[in-house]
């Protein structure tokens, strides 16, 4: 079950609003409203909040796809890595298309003051 299921889930049970839950989190209703309709995720700090709020444990809370690795002894819970199985490698594809559509944009910017350089010395040179 994805995540913005069963925080609908969750609200519609204990009897809130969108309004409600997004006063209680400290977000607006619009960043609830797309956590709920899977647009976006909330971070770890909404998450904690969230299973505070509804009384459920962390792991409740996250969606199916999502494994927890406890890098500690047992003894801390706070260096705890998450691993999105299903997700993983569609987030390594999506960043790997903006890393490439940030190269394409330097390269257009590294011309472009190439050429403008090259446009002030033909300038000098002509004084």
């Amino acid at each position: 079950m994805k995540i913005g299921q069963k925080l609908k889930g969750m609200r519609i049970e204990k009897g809130f609003s969108t309004i409600e839950v997004a006063e209680k989190l400290d977000i607006s209703e619009s960043t609830y409203r797309r956590f709920e309709s899977d647009k976006s995720f909330p971070d770890i700090f909404t998450l904690d909040k969230i299973a505070k709020m509804y009384d459920k444990s962390f792991n409740e809370i996250l969606p199916e796809a999502m494994t927890i690795i406890n890098n500690n002894s047992g003894e801390h819970h706070d260096n705890v890595g998450y691993i999105f199985n299903q997700q993983s490698e569609k987030l390594i594809e999506q960043y790997e298309i903006r890393l490439k559509e940030k190269d394409d944009l330097y390269a257009i910017r590294i011309k472009e003051k190439d050429e403008q350089i090259a446009f002030l010395k033909s300038l000098l040179e002509k004084q």
